[in-house]
């Protein structure tokens, strides 16, 4: 049977309308459509628009509809709806309304989701190459590669992997900064910085996501995320309903072409080279420099 799409929605309504006809056109016929509840008024008009897309769609095609009376926000909504998918099914792939992948992406999916689903060093199965657009050179040709890094950039993961260890409030985050493992797992200062800040933020609710709990709980677990050697996923970048920015140059990324058969890594472990390159690219606090430049750029331009 053919791995379910999970396709997260709110209120980007031509967004929504695009990626639905992108998964008729690459045939995926198992998908869930969630649509979070009304979070202020203001929002009214594009995510009217946004239901009705859906079931406008629902129509003509065969969609499960999983739509929320009242706003779970982002930090409950992605777990809610793959806790639904998973009732029936023990794995998914997952696309937010701002995320478009390309055919390649789902047969990539359903490949190594058959290959990995009893292996559980492997956490997800990730759609994006931040590698390629700086011409990064990865000391093989293998098809992917793994990571200490997750990204939810259009992702596949199994029932399993996720209920047996998700903790949407990150209860075990006390214990790892106060014992300091994340000096262990990275082996980077500036990415144990990095996503120490990232995770107090997140354990105090100053911050409202999903994915920063999901990270925490692999990396805690010593699980590997899978990254394609090509970029099978383009993020939308910020438009004028992001809730969360991301490094500019991570916007928009090129769409590529993917070479099947796969070759499989021989290797299963963390390409730290990669990481450590990651981690100078995006997974680190800027320079204090850069951070008043950007500071001044908002404020006067």
């Amino acid at each position: 049977m053919q791995t379910p799409v999970l396709l997260m929605t709110y209120r980007r309504p031509e967004n929504t309308k695009r990626l639905l006809n992108i998964l008729k056109k690459f045939k995926q016929n198992n998908i869930f459509v969630f649509n979070d509840g009304l979070k202020v008024k203001d929002h009214k008009y594009d995510h009217s628009r946004t239901r009705k897309i859906i079931t406008d769609f629902k129509k003509k095609n065969k969609i499960k509809l999983i739509f929320s009376k009242k706003n779970l926000t982002q930090k409950n909504n992605l777990p809610f709806a793959i806790s639904e998918v998973f009732q029936k099914f023990d794995k998914v792939i997952i696309l937010e309304d701002d995320c478009i992948p390309n055919k390649f992406f789902f047969k990539f999916c359903n490949i190594l989701l058959e290959k990995y689903k009893n292996d559980n060093r492997i956490s997800q199965i990730s759609g994006n190459n931040f590698l390629n657009f700086k011409n990064f050179k990865r000391r093989n040709n293998e098809s992917y590669f793994f990571s200490n890094f997750t990204s939810s950039w259009g992702w596949a993961t199994w029932r399993d992997k996720w209920k047996n260890y998700y903790d949407k409030d990150i209860k075990i985050w006390p214990k790892i900064k106060k014992e300091n493992w994340l000096k262990d797992i990275l082996q980077n200062k500036k990415s144990v910085d990095f996503w120490t800040k990232a995770f107090d933020r997140r354990y105090r609710v100053l911050d409202d996501d999903w994915d920063r709990p999901w990270t925490l709980i692999n990396l805690a677990n010593n699980r590997l995320n899978i990254f394609p050697s090509k970029n099978l996923i383009s993020n939308i970048g910020e438009d004028s309903v992001a809730l969360h920015t991301n490094p500019k140059k991570w916007n928009n990324l090129k769409l590529e072409s993917l070479k099947f058969p796969l070759i499989h890594p021989n290797i299963i472990c963390c390409d730290r080279v990669v990481d450590e390159f990651l981690t100078s690219e995006g997974f680190c606090i800027p320079k204090l420099s850069y951070r008043i430049k950007n500071k001044f750029k908002k404020l006067f331009f």
